[in-house]
């Protein structure tokens, strides 16, 4: 029977090369594992906000009439329309905020990004929740698409306010959404200074123990194309200012009777109240 070949015995400088060789592939080894691990604690994308809600990549550019340089024309004000949309119960009501905190800021132009936590004064105080049908079901007043308009020092800033709608993902948490034109326009000549888009998500989380709201906000803007300019993400705690109450009139408008001709015109003349 002929035998298989002994293995030929390595020389000492082969073992060596042998011993050299495997603790550079374990080296390697180790670098690329600490990479991965470094690597997945930094991601190149912000992090969503909670529940994974996620902003628009690009926006659909702007009115060409409403581009710099161009002269705006009030005409193109949005008046209100009769929308409304449903909240849960625990958001209706006065809310105020004395600061919030900014966690989060990204500049798609320049690459730059901090995740440096900033507090600043932020006292503001709203409202939810203006009429109730006849199931008890709270319902907010909208009015989008609409303008309003803020004046500043040699400025007029005007908001084309486009779509606002209120999601409840769960028992204690709603999702609003928000999108707005914004056109900043010089006075007295009444041209366009500049105009960019806003995409607002906040995620409002109610806590029934303390009937405090955790805020969560996230702005991204967009320019008058349509391509992506910054995002920011705030942080807030909301406290109650007062408890909701039925409001029939707001800045001369007959919202009970506005509320009536929506349920109607949706087909919801059931929920109509008495």
């Amino acid at each position: 029977m002929r035998k298989s070949p002994m293995p030929e015995k390595l020389s000492d400088d082969d073992s060596q090369k042998n011993r050299e060789s495997r603790k550079g592939a374990i080296l390697r080894l180790i670098i690329l594992t600490l990479g991965m691990v470094i690597n997945s604690g930094n991601p190149a994308q912000a992090e969503p906000l909670q529940g994974r809600i996620e902003h628009s990549q690009k926006l659909p550019a702007v009115n060409k009439m409403l581009k710099p340089g161009i002269h705006y024309d009030e005409t193109a004000n949005k008046p209100m329309s009769n929308a409304w949309v449903r909240i849960p119960a625990w958001l209706a009501g006065v809310w105020g905020t004395k600061e919030e905190t900014a966690v989060f800021r990204e500049n798609y132009q320049n690459g730059m990004s901090s995740r440096e936590h900033r507090t600043f004064t932020a006292k503001s105080k709203f409202a939810y929740g203006k009429q109730v049908d006849k199931t008890g079901q709270i319902w907010h007043y909208v009015g989008v698409p609409y303008t309003s308009d803020t004046q500043m020092s040699g400025l007029i800033e005007y908001h084309q306010v486009l779509d606002k709608n209120v999601t409840q993902q769960s028992a204690n948490k709603a999702v609003v959404r928000t999108k707005v034109i914004v056109i900043k326009v010089r006075k007295p000549s009444g041209s366009i200074n500049e105009t960019y888009q806003q995409e607002s998500i906040t995620v409002y989380t109610f806590n029934p123990a303390e009937d405090q709201i955790q805020m969560d906000s996230s702005t991204k803007a967009f320019g008058a194309d349509g391509s992506p300019i910054s995002l920011t993400r705030n942080l807030a705690r909301i406290h109650r200012v007062s408890a909701f109450k039925v409001v029939d009139e707001e800045y001369g408008r007959d919202l009970k009777s506005l509320f009536h001709q929506f349920l109607l015109a949706q087909g919801l003349a059931s929920l109509v109240p008495d």
